[in-house]
């Protein structure tokens, strides 16, 4: 009896052979979204930033200012109506008022403009880019070993893009392996497993590479998938050019239409006004509560 073999169930040997093949496939989809998220995109994006980066740039800024003048004019409109004149005093604190109101959109222009953040650029949720780094990093060392993981493919094809990664700083790629290592480590299954857990981690792994192709299918409709082919297209390059000039010229008018009617109500110093606003001359809430005051709710008077 002690020496009589161990027989395995055969559908414990059915699934095992299923769910391994199940693994496979699901390392083979998560590494294509990898792929697409840390390669693809990245390239599409320098190569769309390459022909229009410029252009979309100035449209981000002609649309703001479009928006801020456009919002002193129904500001000046208010004392306007009232018959009150508009002194220097007055259109400075609007121009702050409106500089204040548009702030968080103005920062996120200029965030576009400036180059990628560095290795020992700004925290991430407290922790700088380094730290984090190192953290991701020690944590994968230690899950893609293959003594830890049981897997040595997930360690053949993943280990030296982790020392390139931290050798050169990339948080972004760190992530996209950890969180690629994290899932897979989800669908393990051990000699021990009953057929009852192997049948519930065949649904699983199912289920998963389902989702998993599915969100590839989303990434792949949305930009700067759809365009991949048209960034090499020169009459699509030229089009494209065409349309952002135009939306930039649009906002332009209408920025000079606003400008001209400021003119119009007597605030002809407006633009350098404009130009010397202080987002941050008093606090939020004296500033705000005061211009309300003495603006809408005087109306009422």
């Amino acid at each position: 009896m002690g020496n009589a073999a161990i027989v395995v169930h055969p559908a414990v040997l059915f699934y095992r052979k299923v769910i391994a093949d199940l693994q496979q496939q699901l390392r083979e989809v998560l590494y294509r979204w990898y792929e697409l998220v840390v390669e693809e995109r990245p390239r599409l994006l320098d190569r769309y930033a390459e022909l229009f980066g410029e252009l979309e740039h100035t449209l981000q800024v002609e649309t703001l200012r479009a928006a801020q003048v456009q919002r002193i004019v129904e500001l000046v409109h208010l004392y306007v109506r009232r018959g009150e004149p508009i002194t220097a005093s007055l259109l400075h604190r609007i121009c702050q008022l409106v500089e204040r109101q548009h702030r968080h959109y103005r920062e996120r222009v200029e965030a576009t403009s400036r180059a990628e953040q560095s290795s020992h650029g700004p925290s991430v949720h407290g922790v700088s880019r380094a730290q984090a780094c190192a953290q991701l990093y020690r944590d994968l060392v230690k899950r893609l070993h293959p003594d830890r993981s049981g897997n040595a493919d997930l360690f053949e094809r993943f280990w030296s893009i982790v020392q390139d990664a931290y050798s050169a700083g990339d948080l972004e790629r760190l992530r996209a392996v950890h969180g690629i290592v994290c899932i897979e480590a989800q669908y393990r299954s051990s000699e021990e497993s009953s057929v009852e857990s192997l049948i519930t981690m065949h649904r699983r792994l199912l289920y998963r590479i389902e989702y998993e192709q599915r969100r590839i299918e989303r990434m792949l409709r949305q930009e700067p998938f759809v365009i991949a082919k048209l960034l090499d297209d020169p009459s699509w390059i030229a089009s494209r050019r065409a349309v952002l000039e135009r939306q930039i010229e649009r906002e332009r008018r209408a920025a000079q239409r606003a400008g001209d009617e400021l003119r119009r109500c007597g605030a002809e110093q407006w633009e350098d006004h404009f130009r010397t606003a202080a987002a941050d001359a008093v606090p939020d809430d004296i500033f705000q509560d005061e211009f309300l005051k003495n603006t809408y709710f005087s109306m009422r008077a």
